[in-house]
């Protein structure tokens, strides 16, 4: 079955002038030239929809990676801060059992202590 189809190209218009220089200078007959650009266009169509599908959710994965990947290096850094904090109290409770020695081993006059007296 062949069908028979219009084609009018307004030369004043780039695009068109453009058309109609590629009908006039390829091999083909105008309808095969035609034919295989509509096919073309399509499959690149199809193709460009089919890339840019991929990189959406190749975008969307990577995406949800670096969230993921925040979310734990957060929790790590808050887990190291907490650690730092509990040794810096570990550390504090060290110099105040340093600096103020229990009451029995503590003599408050031994500073004031003759030792000459002592030798005596």
């Amino acid at each position: 079955m062949i069908k028979t189809t219009n084609l009018r190209l307004n030369l004043d218009k780039p695009d068109h002038r453009k058309a109609y220089d590629i009908l006039k200078s390829s091999e083909m007959s105008y309808s095969n030239t035609i034919v295989a650009a509509l096919i073309s266009f399509s499959e690149n169509e199809e193709n460009r929809k089919t890339l840019l599908d991929g990189i959406r959710k190749i975008v969307r994965e990577e995406i949800g990676t670096v969230y993921r990947n925040e979310d734990f290096e957060q929790e790590a850094i808050s887990a190291e801060i907490t650690n730092s904090e509990n040794n810096a109290d570990k550390e504090i409770l060290k110099n105040d059992d340093y600096e103020n020695p229990d009451e029995s081993d503590f003599d408050e006059n031994e500073e004031f202590v003759d030792d000459d007296f002592l030798e005596m």
